[in-house]
């Protein structure tokens, strides 16, 4: 496989994940009580916490695989000089609190809509796009700090190139195709 073909493998890996997670969220938030948000949401979030944590780890355990026969390909000794440990990223947040607290914005966000005078309906919904925000980010920063780890690793690499598969954005699109080194990094999304 070429380290494009990787690459792609990979991103529709990720992509797959992304979207059990989702639906393990969708079905979770289906299962809110109208009459009593927080209380019904609090009963669900362990078990959507295991399935994201879940999510998580096969993100960040699909890491070594990723970047070895990447640099492999492109002819860069992949061996590491150091074991990524993909437990160490799950179970946390992206911006480092409990990943469970995290889990209750959905319930703040839907509060908020309702105290603005949203119907149920739209309130709820507000709460699920939150959370399917939340699902997503949570999985992919897992990966993608695994990645850069991986990356880390082996010193002989020095950096990447980032790719844009499938959808992109018109601020993503313009940075595909650059090489940054292993510690250059670049403004995210706000």
């Amino acid at each position: 496989m070429s380290a494009r073909q990787v690459a792609i493998h990979h991103s529709r890996e990720r992509r797959r994940l992304v979207r059990a997670i989702q639906r393990a969220a969708a079905g979770a938030w289906r299962q809110v009580d109208r009459g009593d948000i927080a209380g019904s949401w609090l009963i669900q979030i362990p078990r959507l916490l295991a399935a994201l944590t879940g999510a998580q780890l096969a993100a960040a355990q699909a890491a070594d695989d990723y970047v070895t026969p990447g640099l492999a390909e492109l002819g860069i000794d992949p061996e590491p000089e150091a074991a990524l440990v993909p437990s160490a990223l799950v179970g946390v947040a992206s911006d480092g609190r409990d990943l469970q607290s995290l889990l209750y914005q959905p319930v703040i966000t839907a509060k908020m809509a309702l105290a603005r005078d949203a119907t149920m309906s739209r309130a709820l919904a507000a709460g699920r796009a939150t959370l399917d925000m939340i699902v997503r980010t949570q999985v992919a920063d897992a990966g993608r700090v695994a990645d850069g780890v991986a990356l880390t690793t082996r010193r002989r690499a020095g950096g990447y190139v980032r790719m844009a598969v499938g959808a992109t954005c018109s601020r993503c699109i313009i940075l595909a195709g650059r090489w940054y080194r292993w510690n250059a990094g670049f403004a995210r999304h706000p």
